[in-house]
């Protein structure tokens, strides 16, 4: 999430070939080198399945006889949920930190540092914090998103369910945000009207910037693709539990061909010049391809555009004008789920600054051909973890400003930043501070974009 960097601190031959000679050497003061096979071990060796076929007039991914069956995109709109008993539903989601709270407890393997002292707001019931110790309380998260209006639960991942206890969630993430919960999460879906949809996170020793499109060594974004395969081997191609791929959450891509779908945040690239608008989109089908070419699975991507001229990290930052019809141009690229983009503006002093900055992202970016997930959050406020940093939000003008941001660009549905970022001031549950103001408020927000 974007505090937690700040903390760690194909349609066109050419361009394919281009992004095949340029390697990627990550920047000064960047975080360390992309891990090497033998710490990231890749998913789906031996036999793999047949690899994608290709249009040569569109070199979009064909689904060969081993694809993981889809069903079809039933309206003819690009972005709009495709699994079964979802189909033409626009996307509602929040992201979610699955997982125990770090109260000092160890329930996957792994120690957490204790953090509940760091929080700025708090559960107003304690079985939001109480995830793990019995599927009452997970039943009862995932009953609270449901009666939001929520459809989507937006899964934050920190890496493979290989890594050690010294990288990845352990040491970064807000909640025990292990493997073993998001297990626990496919699980408590089952039956729910929730789909899930894997949220790929920056962590201590990875960066999607550092090895995006290509890294040093040549090989297409090895950890975004090692990390994309583990998820799909372990809920999609998983044996022992069929029942899970159902709720992995598929959308319909631009070429109205449904795509099991992943969130990348903090979309930019150290590996690329500030003008390479059309390497930056084709990147996205070579990583598909890599994925499909592994698993025999789809996928498709939402990404968190960090803002050119801001104080976000990568020498190429999208933008709206220059990138947006290059990713919709993609076979890959479904739309746009960003993460507080507000947080990025150079300079900002108030609330209203911030509005302003987080009309003209999200309305730029609903035109550029890709769809557009309203990002919303009650405000933001990390002042114990992070003294000094901004506060802002958590006032009725920041939810009838958002609010309005929704009649005006939610069209395509809505991204609720988060459900429980309680070190971050953002929750969607009921808090002692703001009792249920937060989530009426959502549910509002829910309502009216299926009224739309």
């Amino acid at each position: 999430m974007v505090v937690k960097d700040r903390r760690l601190e194909h349609w066109v031959v050419g361009v394919a070939m281009a992004i095949a000679v340029a390697g990627c050497e990550p920047a000064t003061g960047t975080i360390g080198p992309v891990a090497s096979p033998t710490q990231v071990p890749a998913v789906g060796t031996g036999s793999p399945p047949p690899g994608p076929t290709a249009d040569a007039a569109t070199d979009t991914l064909l689904p060969s006889d081993t694809a993981t069956p889809v069903v079809p995109c039933l309206d003819g709109q690009p972005g709009r949920l495709a699994n079964p008993s979802f189909e033409n539903q626009r996307i509602k989601a929040t992201l979610f930190f699955s997982g125990q709270a770090r109260d000092g407890t160890v329930w996957y393997n792994c120690y957490a540092a204790p953090n509940l002292g760091l929080y700025t707001v708090n559960p107003a019931d304690q079985r939001h914090l109480q995830w793990s110790v019995t599927s009452g309380n997970r039943d009862f998260a995932l009953d609270q998103m449901v009666e939001a209006g929520l459809n989507v639960v937006s899964m934050s991942s920190w890496g493979e369910d290989s890594l050690p206890c010294t990288t990845g969630w352990p040491l970064v993430a807000p909640m025990q945000t292990a493997p073993g919960s998001h297990d626990q999460l496919f699980a408590a879906a089952v039956g729910q009207p929730l789909l899930v949809m894997p949220f790929i996170e920056s962590r201590n020793d990875w960066a999607f910037r550092d090895e995006f499109p290509r890294a040093a060594d040549g090989r297409v974004a090895p950890g975004t693709v090692t990390q994309i395969n583990n998820l799909v081997t372990r809920y999609l191609l998983n044996p022992d539990h069929p029942e899970w791929a159902d709720q992995w959450v598929q959308v319909c891509d631009q070429n109205l061909e449904p795509r099991y779908a992943v969130t990348i945040i903090h979309a930019s690239s150290d590996c690329l010049g500030p003008a390479d608008h059309a390497a930056f989109a084709a990147g996205f089908d070579l990583v598909a391809q890599e994925v499909y070419a592994a698993t025999g699975v789809k996928v498709g991507f939402f990404i968190d555009p960090l803002p050119p001229g801001s104080n976000a990290p990568g020498v190429f930052k999208p933008s709206p004008e220059g990138t947006g019809p290059l990713l919709a141009a993609t076979g890959s690229v479904i739309g746009v789920q960003a993460f507080i983009p507000e947080i990025w503006m150079p300079g900002a002093t108030d609330g209203a600054q911030l509005l302003a900055y987080k009309r003209d992202f999200s309305q730029r970016w609903s035109v550029s051909g890709l769809t557009f997930l309203m990002d919303i959050s009650p405000g933001y406020d990390a002042s114990v973890v992070f003294p000094g940093s901004i506060q802002y939000g958590f006032t009725a003008e920041w939810r009838n400003e958002l609010a309005s941001m929704i009649a005006d660009y939610g069209q395509d549905g809505l991204v609720y930043n988060s459900w429980n970022g309680y070190t971050e001031g953002m929750a969607g549950v009921p808090t002692l501070e703001y009792g249920d103001t937060c989530y009426r408020w959502l549910q509002t927000l829910c309502a009216a974009v299926d009224a739309r």
